[in-house]
């Protein structure tokens, strides 16, 4: 069974994805670093000469090769659920977990990541609260069709072990 982890860029998918792949023995797969390691590019830089069309395929080619591969844990792009019908095709490849965190903690991991995402440089906190509070508007039917919502309160390695754990058993 594969464990795939959607949410909003920021959350966390790959930090705790990592985590917890290591804890359930699982082979991790972060599919924004496999598009750009295949592209030999960040996606900011995807995206600024090949279009959100262009990426938005080669999400889709990623998923189509994945699906074919079991004992994964996924860590997905933040819009991969939102494009080409891929939450369903995520929901048939394994467990989805969407993790959910507010908008104004999104926007403080956001401007105090490490990375540098285009979406920050430019918008003062209010303005990043906004807009992130719009995006999450706009993905909620999609998030909200994960097998598993996970809020803040869940999101820790233990806390997903066993919600996982009480899944497989039902």
């Amino acid at each position: 069974m594969n464990i795939i982890l959607i949410g909003y860029m920021g959350v966390g998918k790959t930090s705790l994805g990592k985590r917890l792949a290591n804890r359930l023995e699982m082979e991790f797969v972060d599919t924004d670093q496999l598009i750009e390691t295949r592209e030999g590019c960040s996606i900011e830089t995807i995206f600024a000469n090949k279009g959100e069309s262009y990426f938005r395929k080669l999400e889709q080619e990623v998923v189509n090769e994945l699906r074919l591969k079991d004992n994964l844990l996924i860590s997905t792009g933040g819009g991969m659920p939102c494009f080409n019908n891929l939450m369903g095709v995520l929901n048939d490849m394994g467990l989805t977990i969407y993790l959910k965190r507010s908008a104004k903690e999104l926007a403080n991991r956001l401007i105090k990541s490490k990375k540098k995402r285009p979406l920050v440089v430019n918008k003062n906190y209010n303005e990043l609260v906004t807009f992130i509070d719009e995006m999450l508007i706009k993905r909620a039917p999609y998030y909200e069709a994960a097998q598993i919502v996970a809020d803040r309160t869940m999101q820790t390695v233990t806390d997903l072990e066993l919600q996982i754990n009480d899944f497989k058993n039902k």
